[in-house]
């Protein structure tokens, strides 16, 4: 399954930042504008993912035109919702007219997209469902 978000105007999340390393993932791409990075599931509710020790991710996930992702969390959603699940990112998207794009594959093998077009700093989100909603990789790249 593939799903797209883009990002939301005045989005901000309502959890309180979890403040504790959710899951370590590592990667031989930091710093690059196309890469990976995978590990043990970043499970909803269990804090922020860091890559190669770093939950500060902003010189680890960059891509053109100075786009990064600096930080990325999963959560429950509440009952009432369509969706079970949310992936939040604080990023910028590129200062030149492109996407800078995130891609998030759960333990199913299923992935969801995000596109970042706005080159200010700011929360997006892509919301899903899934039957094991751990996120086992990222990967990155422009448009």
């Amino acid at each position: 399954m593939f799903r797209t978000f883009k990002s939301s105007e005045a989005f901000l999340p309502e959890e309180p930042l979890p403040l504790e390393v959710g899951s370590n993932f590592t990667s031989d791409d930091a710093g690059k504008t196309e890469g990976s990075a995978n590990g043990p599931p970043l499970l909803p509710g269990a804090g922020l993912l860091a890559i190669n020790g770093a939950t500060n991710l902003q010189s680890t996930i960059v891509g053109e035109g100075d786009a990064f992702a600096s930080t990325i969390y999963v959560i429950n959603k509440p009952a009432i919702s369509h969706y079970r699940y949310s992936v939040y990112v604080q990023a910028r998207g590129p200062s030149i007219f492109r996407y800078f794009r995130l891609y998030f594959t759960d333990e199913t093998g299923d992935t969801y997209k995000l596109k970042i077009w706005k080159d200010d700093l700011r929360w997006h989100f892509v919301n899903y469902n899934s039957d094991a909603p751990g996120i086992i990789a990222v990967n990155w790249d422009g448009e």
